[in-house]
């Protein structure tokens, strides 16, 4: 079985080498079932809000675009089951880093060739890996770490599209 997923916007486009970025984020979940979709919970509820700081830097890798990307979760998890069981978890999630480069229609550019850059299809690749590094306690029903590696390939296209091609 294949399955795609539209992961983050404008991840698999050029950008000028030697960019960095600094970026912080938030994501708030409220969920009448189990934040796992691998693991279904009768009456469970939970309530996360979670802060990502995360820091890419661009560079050129065999004549490409190619980026490395860490990120570094920060979260409170409130969690309850059928009204019977609550329990909260505050602490650092697991640490996650990326390696990635454009494969095709992704050349390393300057900033001042960047500038006359006209946007065309990108091909990439990337990997990501995520350390378990996160709050963890095996006596715990709520964690913020999974107490496991992952590693995470994919492979994106992107194209760009309309009258003029910002799309």
């Amino acid at each position: 079985m294949l399955c795609a997923q539209f992961t983050d916007p404008r991840t698999y486009t050029q950008a000028p080498v030697g960019l960095n970025q600094l970026e912080l984020d938030y994501a708030h979940a409220h969920s009448n079932s189990s934040i796992d979709t691998t693991l279904v919970v009768a009456g469970a509820g939970f309530i996360l809000n979670e802060a990502t700081v995360a820091y890419t830097h661009d560079f050129a890798l065999l004549g490409h675009l190619a980026w490395v990307k860490t990120m570094f979760p920060f979260a409170h998890l409130n969690g309850s089951i059928a009204g019977d069981f609550s329990s909260s978890a505050t602490g650092s999630g697991d640490l996650s880093i990326e390696f990635a480069t454009l494969l095709q229609g992704g050349q390393a550019l300057s900033m001042t060739e960047f500038a006359a850059y006209t946007p065309n299809t990108t091909m990439g690749v990337s990997l990501t890996i995520t350390a378990p590094t996160g709050e963890y306690n095996a006596d715990k029903l709520l964690n913020l770490g999974s107490n496991r590696w992952s590693f995470k390939p994919e492979f994106a296209v992107a194209y760009p599209f309309g009258t003029e091609p910002k799309w």
